[in-house]
């Protein structure tokens, strides 16, 4: 039987817990097997050190990376630990689904983006070793290829694709019984956020409310393992952030619903008429299972995602000034808002909030008819570009 390793971006059960991360890992293995047959995985996080592993990890087919984060921490040993010595994996190392993230990440920051020797080195290494590197959106094929990477491919988010509705058509709710709301993760974004909620609240009075957690935070962690990662989702703002949010959300009747670190609890997902939010995994699950979704992008990820797969969605940014913010991201593998400067140059928008009032009416009077398009856009990347990546896979 073929035995993978994958390098999950997933932590397990500390730091924040990304259940986005964790449906990404989880929906990987689920499409290599349905492509590949019965397979193994020796899984391991990241931002773990290999040296104790590289007999196991060498004695697999391949390495496989799913969510890829391009970010300029530097990609080794930033983003990827691996070893000192890469040379001593003598596997190939394979991302899926590849994704870039920088702060606002709209047009300006695609072509003002220049990679660090030591991260466009890393990148060309793993881009000779594989026939195909897999990206989940246009904009990450855009970006490489600025970079000198030409041999891309739009896969799409391993996260898109639930096997078992590929075909189906959308949810088109004559009345929306259930909206699901998810926060920000930049702490920039909080009063934007709150007046989301607001709206929400008062154009679904009777509607179940839910705010939807997808990640944990310093304080409100439920893990003993409180060891962090190379990240912002441990900083005190953020916290201060998630607690404020979790107020504003319950004294306006929505249901705070946790989700950090379980996988399972995605499938309430199911049962939602529509999701408006900025979590790009939250509006991935509802379009794996076939329903509405409106993301707010607060960074690359998003308007990437909005880019890529149409429908409605919406900047939570305005440009205030051209350009990228100076010096090294303080946010390590994070892209979001973490800093003045980088609010400088893309402050949070004053009129959203009229602008998705607007959209939702539109749909709300239409039958959500701008979402026909979305299903056959996932069936097609997959039938087109992921299951071939897949098949494609050593043995």
């Amino acid at each position: 039987m073929i035995t993978y390793t994958i390098l999950t971006t997933y932590p397990g059960q500390r730091s924040s817990a990304n259940v986005g991360d964790q449906l990404i890992e989880v929906a990987t293995k689920r499409l290599v097997e349905r492509e590949k047959g019965p397979v193994r995985f020796l899984t391991l996080f990241r931002e773990d050190p290999l040296e104790e592993r590289l007999d196991e990890i060498n004695a697999t087919a391949a390495v496989l990376l799913p969510a890829f984060p391009i970010r300029d921490a530097p990609m080794h040993p930033g983003c990827y630990r691996l070893t000192a010595d890469l040379d001593r994996l003598r596997v190939p190392l394979i991302p899926i689904g590849a994704n870039w993230n920088t702060y606002p990440g709209d047009d300006e920051s695609r072509r003002h983006t220049r990679f660090s020797a030591a991260t466009l080195g890393f990148l060309q290494r793993v881009a000779a070793g594989v026939p195909r590197l897999s990206c989940r959106e246009h904009h990450v094929c855009d970006v490489l290829r600025r970079h000198g990477i030409h041999n891309t491919v739009m896969t799409g988010d391993p996260a898109w694709y639930d096997p078992d509705l590929l075909g189906r058509p959308f949810h088109r709710p004559d009345e929306v019984r259930q909206v699901v709301f998810s926060p920000p993760l930049s702490a920039y974004y909080r009063d934007q956020g709150a007046a989301v909620l607001r709206l929400l609240a008062e154009l679904f009075p009777a509607a179940r409310r839910c705010c939807a957690m997808h990640l944990t935070d310093r304080v409100a962690s439920p893990f003993a393992d409180k060891r962090p990662t190379n990240d912002a989702s441990m900083r005190a703002e953020v916290a201060e952030k998630n607690a404020f949010l979790r107020r504003e959300a319950a004294r306006l009747g929505f249901e705070v619903i946790e989700l950090a670190g379980d996988v399972g609890k995605l499938e309430f997902y199911r049962e939602c008429d529509l999701h408006v939010g900025y979590e790009c995994h939250a509006h991935l699950s509802l379009f794996r299972f076939r329903r509405p979704s409106i993301l707010i992008a607060e960074d690359a990820r998003g308007v990437g995602f909005n880019y890529t797969l149409g429908a409605v969605g919406f900047p939570g940014f305005v440009r205030r000034a051209p350009g990228l913010a100076a010096g090294a991201h303080p946010g390590g593998t994070s892209g979001y808002c973490v800093s003045p400067g980088e609010y400088a140059l893309a402050a949070a928008r004053d009129d959203l909030v009229e602008e998705l009032a607007q959209a939702l009416r539109e749909e709300l009077a239409t039958g959500f008819r701008r979402y026909l398009g979305v299903g056959p856009i996932i069936d097609d990347t997959y039938a087109a570009a992921m299951a071939p990546f897949l098949r494609s896979l050593p043995s």
